[in-house]
C-alpha cells in the first residue's frame, strides 16, 4: 500500500506540473497557479491524514500525533479557507487540483504495475 501511495504522489506531481506548465504556455497563469495550490493542499491533507491514521492504528508515539493534529486542523484548514475566501484563483482550477490526487490514486489502483518476471528460469 505504501508503494501505491508513493507512486500516486509522484505521478500526481508530474501531472499537475505538466498541466500548470501548459496553462502558463497558454497565458492562463492564475489557472495554472490554482492547479498547483489545490493539488499541493490536497496532497498535504492526504498525507497528514494517512500519517494520523497510521499513528492511531499502530499506536505509535502520541507526541507526533499531537503535532500532526496541530498542524493539520488549524494551520492547513485555515490556509484552505483563506485560499477560498480571497478568490485569487479560479474555482475550477482549485477543484481540479484538489481532486487530482484522488483521480491518480483511482487510476493507479485500477491499473496496477505489471509483475516483473524472472527470466532466468524457463516457464
Amino acid at each position: 500500500m505504501q508503494e501505491l501511495i508513493k507512486r500516486a504522489v509522484k505521478v500526481n506531481i508530474i501531472l499537475v506540473l505538466t498541466a500548470a506548465l501548459i496553462c502558463a504556455a497558454m497565458r492562463k497563469f492564475s489557472f495554472g497557479a490554482g492547479l498547483l495550490i489545490g493539488a499541493s493542499w490536497s496532497m498535504a491533507n492526504f498525507l497528514f491524514t494517512l500519517n494520523l491514521l497510521e499513528i492511531a492504528l499502530l499506536r505509535k508515539p502520541k507526541k507526533r500525533f499531537l503535532l500532526l493534529l496541530l498542524i493539520k486542523f488549524p494551520v492547513l484548514y485555515l490556509l484552505g479557507f483563506l485560499i477560498l475566501v480571497f478568490k485569487v484563483f479560479p474555482a475550477l482550477s482549485l477543484l481540479l487540483g484538489l481532486s487530482s490526487i484522488l483521480l491518480v490514486l483511482g487510476v493507479l489502483n485500477i491499473c496496477p504495475k505489471p509483475i516483473k518476471r524472472n527470466t532466468n528460469f524457463p516457464i
